[in-house]
Order: structure tokens, then sequence, then C-alpha cells
């Protein structure tokens, strides 16, 4: 079944919204969850890059297991790209192979503001397990390390929390600076495109009205 056969057996608006959504995603950022373990923690963090425009999430599941919480995710992972890697070796070889600049979030003295990180590459922000934080192997193979300044006593931040914060303000200065260079390629949006179709199509009909 071709794209418009698909379209037809939903309602123009679900369709509409879709290719909206679809248009906004952002190529030039992505979240790696550095075998990070709490289900909530992992939902509210795929919640967040759904809602700010993050199609990839990758996931190094070497120690713990990847699980979500469908009542906090709300459904959102079924919007996203979310690779799977059994060590943080294979999950960087891709990375490098798409031309990304890795960093670790952690609390070093060198580690760098959130909002002076350059966006003229593409960038892939790393998330630690909530004990361990980033696995210190995995963090000398980064390209540097982000912060989030803070001015109270608190000096750090729930996971969820960090990573809402860190995917809203890289993407505002992704969109501010780069622009649709930075967007997925047309090609890409494409195949995404069809494949939310295709799963929309397949709810629809096991939960009719659901369109």
């Amino acid at each position: 079944m071709n794209e418009f056969d698909l379209e037809s057996l939903l309602t123009p608006a679900r369709t509409t919204k879709m290719k909206a959504v679809i248009s906004r995603r952002i190529a030039w950022l992505t979240i790696v969850l550095d075998n990070v373990f709490d289900p909530h923690n992992i939902s509210a963090v795929l919640r967040s890059c759904e809602a700010f425009g993050i199609q990839d999430v990758h996931v190094i599941e070497s120690v713990e297991i990847f699980v979500t919480n469908p009542e906090v995710s709300h459904g959102t992972e079924k919007w996203l790209t979310i690779h799977h890697w059994p060590d943080y070796e294979s999950c960087f070889t891709y990375l490098r192979s798409q031309y990304f600049v890795i960093y670790s979030t952690g609390f070093s003295e060198t580690a760098l503001s959130l909002f002076d990180v350059p966006v003229t590459k593409p960038l892939a922000i790393v998330f630690g397990n909530e004990k361990r934080g980033v696995d210190c192997v995995l963090k000398d193979r980064c390209d540097g390390e982000i912060m989030i300044p803070m001015s109270g006593f608190v000096q750090s931040l729930n996971i969820s929390v960090a990573a809402a914060v860190t995917i809203a303000t890289l993407g505002q200065s992704i969109h501010t600076h780069i622009g649709e260079q930075a967007l997925l390629p047309l090609d890409r949006r494409n195949r995404i495109y069809t494949e939310w179709l295709e799963r929309q199509v397949h709810e629809s009909r096991r939960n009719p009205g659901q369109q």
C-alpha cells in the first residue's frame, strides 16, 4: 500500500499534524542514554525528545536493560527512532560515522556551559546512569563535557529534567543559528512519515475512532 492509500485511511487533520511534526525534526541533535535504568526517567527523557523535535535516541545497554513506563512516556516512543547498542564502542563508531561531536554531561571544572556549546556541527549529548553517571571510559572518548549552569544551592538535576533543559536549549539554538540545514533530510523524513502512517493505520484498525 502506497503513501496516498495509507493517508486515505486517516483523517486529514491527523496526516496534516504528522507532516508538520516531521518537517521540524532535528537531525543535528541526538541523545545518548548510557545504561540509564529507571523506566520513569527513561520515559520522561523520551517524552522530552519527542516534544522538542528530536528524532533519534541512542541507548547503550551494556549493563542495564532499556525499559519504559507507558504512563510517563504517553506513547511518545512510537514517534522516535530508538537505536539500541550493546556497548559504547558500537554506538560511538556509528555517531562518528555520522559526523557528530559528542559531549558527556557532568560537573568537572573544565565542563562547558550549556549556553556556550557551539552548534556548528551535529551534537550528541550523553546522559549517564542515575548512580554512576557517565562511564569514565566513555567520558574519555567524548569530545568534551557540558553542564547546566545553576544559581541555587542545588547543583544537580534529575536526569529527566536535565535532559529536557538541554534538549530545549540546544534545539532552539540549532533552529536559530542553523535553520533548515539542521533538519532531517527529505528522504529520511519521507521514510519516517511512511512508517508513522503504517503504524497509525494499524492502530486505527485495532481502535476504530482513534484516527
